[in-house]
């Protein structure tokens, strides 16, 4: 069975913002508007066009039941969010919505843990022996690619190749509620070792401090156990 791709526009930050920052005052189908006429600034073409809104859209809109409350918390702060938590915040949202991007993601994170320098070709050939051999997963991969660096997670550094940027650091209690749905979510788990959330490759761009007191607050969404002495495990409630 081919696996859908989905991910073949770049996404800019301000685009993300104004989507986020919209969909609130408006029903699904006028944000589909409403985002039609911002994008003209950016995209000349009505189809690249259509496509991008499709993806806003699935982004923050199209969410999984799921998530359906975090959200809705995280965008009634949404505007007093720092730039760096926004960011957070969007790639939690873009990893749920985007399973082929999750996947660019997890391998940009797994070599950088064991090399300085990632070649673009070298992640298109991991893409390409997990999607097959499609010009649509070609596209994709440019995409994913083109946005970690208008993000400025990835640096250029020669010859198509990719180095990390300087981690970005972030301590929010609310935006740790919404990573450990994100995670439970993307790695089908029930529970996750707190060390292993910590230096998990998708959060790669990102220093975490988990508010674990401010969690264990939640008890409607999650709990807290050791197992043995040292390893803090949480659980899906």
């Amino acid at each position: 069975m081919t696996k859908p791709v989905g991910f073949d526009q770049k996404i800019l930050i301000h685009q993300l913002d104004y989507t986020a920052k919209q969909s609130r005052k408006h029903s699904k189908k006028d944000m589909y508007a409403v985002l039609d006429g911002y994008l003209r600034q950016d995209i000349t073409g009505t189809k690249s066009r259509k496509n991008v809104t499709t993806m806003l859209m699935k982004i923050w809109y199209n969410i999984p039941q799921e998530i359906k409350q975090i959200r809705e918390e995280i965008l009634q702060e949404f505007n007093e969010l720092t730039k760096d938590e926004r960011l957070f915040v969007h790639w939690n949202m873009t990893i749920l919505a985007y399973p082929f991007l999750k996947d660019v993601v997890k391998e940009f994170g797994r070599l950088f843990q064991i090399q300085d320098s990632v070649p673009s070709s070298t992640i298109a050939k991991r893409m390409k022996g997990n999607y097959g051999e499609r010009r649509r997963v070609e596209v994709a991969t440019s995409a994913v690619i083109s946005s970690l660096k208008s993000w400025e997670i990835i640096v250029p550094s020669g010859r198509r190749s990719y180095i990390e940027n300087e981690k970005i650091t972030v301590s929010n209690p609310l935006l740790d509620a919404l990573l450990l749905h994100t995670l439970f979510y993307v790695l089908e788990s029930d529970s996750l070792y707190i060390d292993m959330i910590l230096n998990h490759t998708l959060l790669f761009p990102f220093q975490l401090e988990l508010h674990t007191d401010e969690l264990r607050e939640r008890k409607n969404e999650f709990t807290f156990h050791y197992q043995g002495i040292e390893k803090l495990i949480v659980e899906r409630a």
